[in-house]
């Protein structure tokens, strides 16, 4: 029943990834989006993915998208 709730969540977070105008909410959807990737993956019993998922994606990744969004000046 949770899963089914986190993927419909997943699905409305992506599609507001895709919809929103500033590209720092994109971001902040496209992070929360992944964030419920990993705890779908933690019910599922695969610590070791989510962790690893958790450091890249929603780590890394969001910290490379921000520097990139500062250098270019579109971070507003």
């Amino acid at each position: 029943m949770i899963e089914e709730i986190l993927l419909i969540l997943i699905v409305i977070f992506s599609i507001f990834v895709v919809v929103s105008k500033k590209l720092i909410r994109s971001l902040i959807y496209l992070s929360m989006s992944t964030l419920l990737l990993v705890v779908i993956l933690f019910l599922l019993q695969a610590p070791d993915v989510a962790i690893t998922m958790a450091v890249v994606s929603t780590g890394a990744t969001t910290i490379l998208f921000l520097t990139v969004l500062k250098k270019v000046g579109r971070f507003k």
